[in-house]
């Protein structure tokens, strides 16, 4: 009488082909899961800087600081300025894709010009926190056109990981 059945030989052959596909597979779908989030971040980036100027172009004036998130004051809500015609954005993003938060910083500052001749001057930036230095040089590719420093054009972080990436809306000043 012949057994039916697969031998101990046959199912370690077919859960050897499982691991090597699974070793294959596995790093490309994090890859994936990282640019995604990326690219998320850039687009909210840019929902922002949109929202900001369109803010700006309506009231003359630009929106104040806001140091915790969700910033929804003059973006979404009214703030009670003369031109206001929003909202600028549907929602403000609730936190960015690492579980940090966005917010908005309109200050006198020197974050986007740190050279010698460098004269403080109103800026206006999207600060990320918790961004991994991996995804902050990504995101710095992205927006500045292939050049990836951290200390000049328009995405400025340190070196340290996780990191705070800032990005400029506006500055009344030059820049380095």
């Amino acid at each position: 009488m012949k057994n039916k059945g697969f031998t101990l030989i046959e199912l370690i052959v077919v859960i050897a082909i499982i691991a090597v596909l699974a070793a294959i597979i596995a790093p490309n779908a994090f890859k994936a899961i990282e640019k995604a989030k990326i690219s998320a971040t850039i687009a909210d980036l840019q929902s922002i800087k949109t929202a900001a100027m369109s803010y700006y172009s309506d009231t003359g004036a630009w929106v104040a600081t806001c140091a915790a998130s969700p910033c929804s004051s003059g973006f979404v809500t009214t703030n009670a300025v003369t031109g206001w015609d929003g909202p600028y954005l549907e929602k403000w993003p609730p936190q960015s894709k690492w579980a940090g938060a966005y917010t908005w910083t309109n200050a006198s500052g020197s974050v986007f010009c740190t050279g010698a001749g460098c004269v403080a001057a109103n800026e206006r930036y999207t600060p990320i926190s918790n961004v991994p230095q991996t995804a902050a040089q990504k995101i710095d590719q992205q927006l500045d056109g292939g050049t990836v420093s951290g200390t000049a054009g328009s995405v400025r972080y340190t070196a340290a990981n996780p990191t705070a990436v800032n990005v400029l809306v506006s500055r009344d000043g030059a820049t380095d």
